[in-house]
């Protein structure tokens, strides 16, 4: 029996909703739990921060925004100011220094940028690591005070219009901030798209629509602590230090959502489910079976 016949037969054992792996130049398996999952949105959770990470890269690219160096209390004026050392960097790296009470907290409130940018200082900015979905949304309000455009319509323009991404739904908070860290439904195959413009170094169809650059340094281990974290995108890790042909970058939604991208192997992998127990379970999938799979 082949490894993808062996991996098919545990994903129907599993809370698995759909898996499709691309390598070399096409998509080599599909598994879908039934119809409805090929053809419907399914809600990413915080793989949706790894879209907003890519928008930001579009945003500095097209002469919106200069860098992520700049201070975020460039966008927010009426910030406190002991917060203007916090850069897009620090909010990309998940390293702002703001204290994150978590989406229970913010989520009830009026509004939730000032909810963010009112949490206390917890630690010098880009000195710990703190996963927060308030980072993520504060880059969707810089994203739309930039380029006066809603996050949404913006990323219609210049990635999902490119990509042929047209069915998919993105949530915004009640002053029309699209939501930069969670809340965005989308298609396996569409998340497979984005997987493989990552993978092939930003090009699609000879487009040049994310600089290899910003690609880059987004997938590489740029957090503090030695964290394996780059702008939004996590970096596998194993016990053993992982070989040259199996590094590999990945987006990671609550749930068991993923997409897994490994240039060396030229192989892109989606992975949507209903996981409560094991959310990890598509990280044992993809190592042991796709990772694994030998050429041709």
């Amino acid at each position: 029996m082949s490894s993808l016949d062996t991996l098919e037969r545990a994903l129907r054992k599993d809370k698995i909703v759909s898996c499709v792996v691309y390598k070399g130049e096409s998509v080599i398996f599909e598994y879908y739990k039934n119809r409805k999952a090929k053809e419907k949105p399914f809600k990413i959770n915080s793989v949706t921060k790894s879209i907003t990470s890519a928008l930001c890269g579009i945003a500095i690219e097209q002469g919106y925004i200069e860098n992520e160096d700049v201070s975020i209390g460039h966008y927010f004026e009426d910030m406190d100011s002991t917060k203007k050392n916090i850069t897009i960097r620090h909010l990309l790296t998940m390293s702002s220094g703001l204290k994150w009470p978590g989406n229970e907290a913010m989520i009830p409130s009026k509004n939730w940028v000032r909810f963010v940018l009112e949490q206390p200082v917890e630690s010098e900015p880009g000195n710990d690591m703190k996963y927060s979905c308030g980072n993520s949304h504060l880059l969707s309000a810089i994203l739309q005070k930039a380029t006066q455009m809603n996050t949404v319509d913006f990323a219609k323009k210049n990635l999902f219009g490119p990509l042929g991404i047209e069915e998919f739904n993105w949530y915004q908070d009640a002053q029309g901030i699209t939501i930069g860290g969670f809340s965005m439904a989308m298609k396996t195959e569409d998340l497979l798209k984005f997987g493989m413009l990552y993978l092939h170094n930003g090009k699609w169809n000879s487009k040049q629509l994310i600089s290899a650059e910003w690609i880059d340094k987004s997938t590489r281990s740029l957090s503090v602590e030695e964290t394996s974290y780059g702008y939004h995108w996590w970096i596998l890790k194993d016990k053993n230090p992982l070989s040259e042909e199996d590094k590999t970058f990945y987006a990671m939604g609550m749930g068991g959502q993923y997409i897994f991208v490994n240039k060396q192997r030229q192989l892109a992998a989606v992975f949507t489910s209903n996981l409560t127990d094991d959310v990890s379970s598509p990280i044992h999938y993809y190592q042991n079976y796709i990772l694994k799979l030998r050429e041709g």
